[in-house]
């Protein structure tokens, strides 16, 4: 089958949805179909090539699509009139050849190609559960979603779509994450981290969404663990560092590292919080099946975005947004260490069906049918 990815996007970047569209993309071209990816042409921060910032040699094409970025700060509007540029010049590009599907993640561009396509030729990837002016045509069209969360999938089907139409389709992880060789000490060694202390990290965006601010709160709660958080953007490391003098930021760093950093910690937290539906809900983190497969002993929030796919056995959950009570997860896994290493072992062994290759072939499956 021949695909067009379509997605309004910088390409490569450090955020964790570029290389969610570049593992599906290689995905997706694995299980035999011809992959074009259609981005847009910003300037480029990452020097490295796609081999070198992915881990993997791209079996798909990338066509860059120039249409004069226009940007204003917070406006909705110049939000949907980039999109609708974006969706003329991606029709030249596209110069008439014979793609058989259309997998969409934005849902303004899936609106704007539902006016020249076939509704059997789209597929929209919803991340949010959004429900704007764009989605209910959608629907109307009876277009397929793939959902990221079964909270999204939940959400529509609240709001009276057909379950013939979706899927439930969470995120995940390469194979080469169960091949990991770098030792803690090696790990540690290459972040420069102390090899003589109990290590609870964090490693993700530093959006207020995903309860960071809770994680560095912790780290007043406990004074003999060295708190380590590896992402954000320069200016919210500059701003977190001055807050949390005790906390020790790594920077951001490319996610193809990621598999190796993580082997650095003793405890790895997923503290995002209960307050949005994005996050308590709807999101799909990449880095909850990373560390699914680290062996390394997880504390992360109570919440359906991340308990309905970890169970509650594997791995220790606390309260969202809950300082205290993320403190006290993080005892509770140093006090019993060998019992929730144990688990953490455990825990590979449920990841390894959330991989790229079996999500792109349960999404080409549910095309085909």
């Amino acid at each position: 089958m021949k695909i067009a990815y379509i997605t309004n996007t910088r390409f490569p970047s450090n955020r964790a949805h570029c290389s969610q569209i570049a593992h599906m993309c290689q995905s997706f071209a694995d299980c035999g179909n011809e992959i074009t990816l259609f981005v847009n042409d910003r300037k480029q921060d990452i020097q490295k090539s796609l081999i070198d910032f992915f881990g993997f040699n791209p079996n798909f094409s990338i066509v860059r699509v120039h249409f004069g970025f226009i940007f204003i700060p917070y406006s909705r509007i110049f939000f949907i009139l980039n999109n609708f540029l974006f969706f003329l010049f991606t029709l030249i590009k596209l110069n008439g050849k014979k793609f058989e599907l259309l997998y969409i993640r934005d849902e303004w561009l899936c609106f704007f190609f539902s006016f020249l396509f076939v509704s059997e030729k789209i597929v929209y990837e919803s991340h949010e559960a959004k429900y704007n002016f764009a989605v209910r045509r959608l629907f109307k069209k009876n277009i397929r979603v793939v959902c990221i969360s079964e909270g999204i999938y939940n959400e529509y089907i609240d709001r009276g779509y057909s379950k013939d139409k979706m899927m439930v389709a969470h995120d995940g992880i390469d194979q080469s994450f169960f091949n990991v060789q770098i030792t803690k000490k090696e790990a540690r060694d290459k972040l420069e981290l102390p090899q003589d202390k109990k290590i609870v990290m964090y490693i993700g965006g530093f959006d207020k969404w995903k309860g960071v601010e809770t994680f560095f709160e912790a780290s007043k709660q406990i004074t003999d663990i060295y708190f380590v958080a590896i992402g954000g953007r320069e200016e919210q490391v500059d701003f977190y560092k001055k807050k949390y003098p005790t906390v020790h930021f790594v920077g951001s760093r490319p996610y193809s590292e990621l598999k190796e950093n993580q082997q650095a910690a003793d405890v790895l937290v997923i503290p995002n919080t209960a307050t949005c539906k994005l996050s308590s809900l709807y999101t799909s983190p990449l880095k909850l099946f990373a560390h699914m497969s680290s062996g390394v002993p997880i504390v992360a929030s109570d919440i359906p975005s991340i308990s309905l796919v970890t169970g509650s056995e594997l791995v220790t959950l606390v309260e969202a947004d809950n300082v205290h009570a993320l403190a006290g997860g993080i005892i509770d896994v140093i006090k019993k260490y060998r019992k929730k290493l144990r688990n953490a072992q455990r825990l590979i062994d449920k990841s390894k069906k959330y991989t790229w290759k079996n999500r792109a072939e349960s999404i080409v499956s549910f095309i085909n049918n």
